[in-house]
Parts: C-alpha cells; structure tokens; sequence
C-alpha cells in the first residue's frame, strides 16, 4: 500500500471516539514500524477531555485562554512540538517540502507568549500513532478518509477544516448515520 506521509486523514462524520470525532490529522511518518500523526484542527481550549485531568493551575490558565495551543493526538501529551511552514533552527524532520516539524524553544516561546505569533505555525501537544496495518484497518473499515492536499492546514481556520473536507468527498455530515463504512 502506498504510504499516507503528507496526506491527512479525516474522521468520517460517524467516529465516536472524543479524541478523533471531527479530526483532520496530518501523517507526518508511515514506515513498516506504524504510522504517526498530528491532529491539526483542535486547538486544546476547545478539548473538555484533555483540560479536565489538570491540576496545575498554570496549565489550567494557559490551555483555557489559548487558540495558539494545539491537541495533537492522545499519545505523549507531555511532548510539544511545532508544524511550520518555516524553516527553523531545530528542524526534526521535512514532512514534506513545504511543512517542517520542529522542537524549536525559541519558537515555542514565541508561539505561547508574543502577541504576534510566527505565521503559518502550530505549537501542538501529543500525537496520534498506529500500528503496522492498524490504520489501514480502520481505512478499510470505512472510519477515516485520505486527502492527498494539505493546503487547508494553514489557510483555513481550524472550526472549518474538517466541514469542508467532509464536503470536498461529497459527504453531507447531517445525513450520515450508525457505524463506520462508506456504501
């Protein structure tokens, strides 16, 4: 099967897991060892799953007052890093040759305390991963959609993202109901 490195996946309309319903995540590496993305549409003010578990007050100020932070997946929340369209001084590694990922310090405190945040960035906490053949499973199952462009990561606003892919498919999210599957 082809690799999905550069694509993103977006949850079909019916996904009831919290951490994935209404996700567009970019798959930043597919390899024979699994598969690992960043979901790039929530930013973490707008997770009542992720702010609950806080007790740091700190935090608790910093995630509620912020649409600079992102909830990249549920796996190794404690981990930050940015998706940017920059080059920058820490690159870990080019996604593709327009989107880098990074762990930059400098960056990310400019992302969490200037007023005016780098362009074209996304300071994100966790990721989501998956095992060797396990989100082709759930692409076969019907659960996820492949989309081969990644403009909309920076060019359009998070609360939109994933309508309008949804509507890119052809797919009408108020008209889809039960489980997982495309007829």
């Amino acid at each position: 099967m082809n690799s999905l490195k550069n694509k993103l996946l977006v949850a079909m309309p019916n996904m009831a897991d919290p951490y994935f319903a209404e996700s567009v995540i970019l798959i930043c590496e597919d390899s024979d060892e699994g598969v690992l993305g960043l979901i790039i549409n929530k930013p973490i003010s707008q997770m009542k799953v992720v702010g609950a578990g806080l007790k740091n007050k700190f935090f608790k100020d910093l995630i509620s007052e912020s649409e600079k932070i992102y909830f990249g997946g549920p796996v190794m929340l404690h981990e930050a890093c940015v998706l940017s369209e920059k080059e920058n001084s820490n690159i870990l590694f080019d996604i593709s040759e327009k989107i880098k990922l990074s762990n930059d310090l400098d960056l990310i405190q400019k992302i969490l305390f200037d007023d005016t945040d780098p362009k074209n960035t996304k300071l994100i906490f966790g990721h989501a991963a998956w095992d060797t053949d396990q989100l082709q499973d759930e692409i076969k199952r019907g659960d996820w959609l492949v989309y081969n462009n990644t403009e909309q990561i920076f060019n359009m606003g998070p609360k939109l993202i994933w309508g309008s892919l949804i509507k890119d498919f052809g797919l009408d999210q108020l008209n889809i109901t039960g489980i997982g599957g495309i007829s």
